[in-house]
């Protein structure tokens, strides 16, 4: 490698570094206090640059809450991939891989408050200000990412027989009902966490556990 490439590739580094901070500090402010109160002079500040670099990475905030989405939908698959592709996994029968991943729920709940609210407020954002679909092309990518691991445990479930046959034909759907019902509710739950004195952490867990007990027994052949 010449002096001229390597100075190229630091300066790669450096400015995907400098991205990386930027989409941080974003889903810091907008997980906490929703987008539409940040600006941008907000995400610069989080992010300790100057508006105007921040604008030569981003033109607009709506780019920069696509671009946050995408990024943390990224870190959540980096956790739970690896955990999706053990031996151990892979060994279990199709219903018992799908229990596995309602457990994920459990820790999300527990441990990604953040992530439930960002998506909350981005998803909000997204309806409100019809954010064109075209620019949500590469969100929509890395959910299906997502979708296509959970799509195979039921196909693997109903060729096993753990799975009832009822939803051949129908994985899609029955994935989107599974994952829907489950993230709704783990949503809802981590949003209004003490909202009420009956609402506890513990509370939360047990009804998150009892949905996804119900919808095992709901698919099991």
């Amino acid at each position: 490698m010449t002096a001229a490439e390597k100075y190229l590739e630091e300066k790669d580094d450096m400015k995907a570094a400098r991205i990386n901070r930027i989409l941080e500090a974003a889903f810091v402010l907008f997980s906490e206090k929703g987008i539409d109160t940040i600006t941008m002079n907000d995400i610069a500040k989080k992010a300790e640059i100057g508006v105007a670099s921040l604008y030569r990475y981003f033109e607009t905030k709506e780019e920069i809450a696509i671009r946050t989405a995408i990024w943390a939908w990224e870190q959540q698959k980096n956790q739970i991939v690896p955990i999706l592709e053990t031996g151990d996994f892979n060994d279990k029968s199709g219903i018992e891989e799908i229990n596995t991943i309602f457990d994920l729920f459990l820790s999300l709940y527990e441990n990604q408050t953040s992530f439930l609210s960002f998506i909350y407020f981005f998803d909000s954002y997204a309806v409100r200000t019809k954010i064109d679909k075209i620019k949500l092309k590469d969100y929509e990518e890395i959910i299906f990412s997502v979708q296509k691991i959970v799509e195979k445990a039921i196909t693997k479930g109903i060729q096993d027989n753990t799975i009832s046959k009822q939803f051949v034909g129908k994985e899609e759907m029955l994935y989107l009902t599974l994952m829907n019902s489950l993230f709704t509710v783990c949503q809802k739950l981590s949003l209004n966490k003490n909202l009420l004195s009956r609402d506890s952490e513990e509370s939360g867990k047990a009804e998150l556990k009892l949905l996804s007990d119900f919808l095992i027994k709901g698919i099991k052949a």
